[in-house]
């Protein structure tokens, strides 16, 4: 409640301020006024910091009046009402008639009124349930507005980033580096059109590492440029893990290349390649044009040709797939050399074949009993 009422004065203060400016007024004069400094009255504005209650009621009395009239106006700023329409009504007798010809029209006016409030509620509790950020921007890029979820994901309070602004939010915020997005942001504003980003590097203003997605769209009144609302969607979690996969490929794919004198493939339960080193290309001589849908099959009929025994070769490679438990088989070579073949099936969470881990070996220095 106590931060409901402190957002209605903010916008009631800020409303009051620019009239009081309009005829002159300065942050300086008022600050003298009020036996503060203009830095803090700046802050106020800023709502980096808060005003006494006290402070509160003088500052409406010098911009305006009464504190709670003061207040009824920041309240209907809050739900987008005219911050300050009346109906005035005639006394005189004469127009008596006419005020309840009108009476009418208030009563409309009133039910349009609430429609608005209703309408607006609502939305802005849709936006604040939605599992997305939302950013919103004035015409001079300052943020007037940001959604829970966003507020969360930045870690650091509302108030320190309402009035921010986009462009220098690196000054701003020292702990945030932000420069992909303000790249979009401002080819958005600058061009007029919405602009996409996906899966940027960011640095929150509290200092995190983060991976973003979403739309800078412009807004625009006559072509004027009114403001950004900013879409955002959060990748840190699929982006870390897409790298961390990425990773673990690699280790495996340096792991299978480091394997001196030893092939090695693995095969899924279709029967293609889906890893294989170098070397077991290099020990059968297995042209590019072979390897290039990596099929079991196909890589066979390349090899047998090179067995002593081709048919014995390609019956326990026939065999191979319709086993489930490890196989070994040794075979003679046409030019003197001798393999093993260690064949070893591999299973998912629910004892699922899902492939082959196939390593050969080169034995043909080792000495047979």
């Amino acid at each position: 409640m106590a931060g409901d009422q402190q957002e209605i004065f903010l916008l009631a203060l800020n409303y009051f301020y620019a009239r009081y400016k309009e005829k002159g007024g300065t942050q300086n004069k008022l600050a003298k006024k009020l036996g503060v400094s203009q830095s803090y009255i700046s802050a106020l504005l800023k709502s980096t910091k808060k005003a006494s209650v006290e402070l509160q009621e003088r500052l409406a009395n010098i911009l305006y009046g009464p504190y709670e009239d003061f207040l009824i106006v920041g309240r209907r700023l809050q739900n987008g009402l005219d911050p300050e329409i009346t109906i005035k009504s005639e006394r005189d007798e004469e127009v008596e008639s006419l005020i309840n010809k009108l009476s009418h029209y208030i009563r409309d006016y009133q039910r349009i009124e609430k429609q608005l409030v209703d309408t607006k509620n609502f939305y802005k509790i849709l936006v604040e349930k939605m599992q997305s950020g939302v950013l919103v921007t004035d015409p001079n890029d300052r943020i007037f507005y940001v959604n829970d979820w966003l507020v969360n994901k930045i870690g650091i309070a509302r108030e320190s980033l309402i009035g921010g602004s986009v462009p220098d939010a690196n000054i701003e915020f020292p702990l945030g580096k932000l420069d992909e997005f303000q790249e979009y942001y401002l080819r958005a504003k600058e061009t007029h059109e919405p602009q996409e980003f996906t899966s940027i590097k960011l640095i929150t203003p509290s200092g995190q590492e983060v991976y973003r997605s979403g739309w800078c769209i412009p807004v625009l009144e006559h072509q004027e440029y009114m403001g950004m609302i900013v879409t955002i969607g959060d990748l840190t979690e699929e982006t870390q893990l897409r790298k961390k996969l990425q990773e673990e490929v690699w280790i495996m794919h340096s792991a299978m290349e480091s394997m001196d004198g030893v092939g090695w493939m693995i095969l899924d339960r279709s029967k293609c390649i889906i890893k294989r080193n170098t070397l077991y290309q290099q020990m059968f001589n297995i042209p590019e044009e072979i390897l290039l849908n990596d099929i079991f099959s196909v890589n066979n009929n390349w090899v047998k040709n090179l067995m002593s025994e081709p048919e014995k070769f390609m019956q326990s490679s026939l065999d191979l797939p319709l086993q489930e438990k490890k196989a070994v088989h040794e075979f003679q070579l046409i030019d003197g050399r001798r393999i093993r073949r260690v064949s070893s099936p591999f299973f998912d969470e629910n004892e699922e074949l899902m492939g082959w881990n196939i390593i050969i070996f080169d034995i043909t220095n080792q000495k047979t009993v």
